[in-house]
């Protein structure tokens, strides 16, 4: 299967999973507690999997490896979140959700060791978030 086969495939089937996450999504609601945390932390592992692995976590996919040092260079969590809303996916900017992006931004720096595994990453949170490990 050519890459432009996997990533056209991948992106038809996240499409579909990714407007199931988006329903529980607006289930979990805005005030999440911690059970609502940790279930949005799967939520946002299962989309990066879905939307972003297939480039940046495969072997031949066409998007960078993203290790720590990389997303640290954005800053913040908020220069980071412009910058994948403004090109990301790569076949299809500006298409997801800002809470489809800002999941994702959670992921990247949670599972990169950027946040603490319950850090709480959104457009009111963003901001504070320094990449290089201090919080304003």
């Amino acid at each position: 299967m050519s890459r432009r086969t996997r990533v056209a495939l991948v992106s038809g089937v996240a499409l579909a999973i990714g407007l199931t996450l988006i329903t529980a999504i607006a289930v979990i609601g805005p005030d999440r507690g911690l059970e609502g945390r940790a279930r949005e932390r799967e939520l946002a592992a299962e989309f990066y999997q879905m939307r972003c692995a297939a480039c940046h976590e495969l072997e031949g996919g066409i998007g960078s490896p993203l290790p720590p040092r990389v997303l640290a260079s954005y800053g913040t969590a908020q220069l980071l979140f412009n910058y994948v809303r403004l090109a990301m996916p790569y076949e299809a900017p500006r298409t997801l959700s800002n809470e489809e992006y800002w999941l994702t931004v959670g992921h990247l720096l949670r599972s990169r060791g950027l946040v603490v595994e319950d850090a709480v990453v959104n457009q009111e949170t963003a901001e504070g978030i320094k990449l290089d490990g201090s919080a304003s």
